[in-house]
């Protein structure tokens, strides 16, 4: 996955658990990161960039991108 540099924003508290394998890997992703774009970055910072990239392209990969609620009646 290739990212770019994270664009910082006021802050938003997110709470949650990860298993402790994914954890490790974004450890280690963290490492990657700061030696490919010069810039270290925190584990949670580099998880909401991957979602957002991700999430990203699988909606734009879809005709009519952008998130469904689910209901019948929006689609």
């Amino acid at each position: 996955m290739k990212l770019k540099p994270v664009q910082t924003c006021a802050p938003a508290e997110l709470k949650g658990r990860i298993p402790g394998e994914l954890h490790t890997a974004l450890i280690a992703y963290t490492a990657y990161y700061r030696e490919t774009i010069g810039q270290a970055i925190e584990v949670w910072p580099l998880a909401v960039q991957m979602l957002s990239s991700s999430w990203t392209r699988i909606g734009s990969s879809k005709r009519g991108a952008g998130p469904r609620t689910g209901v019948a009646g929006d689609r």
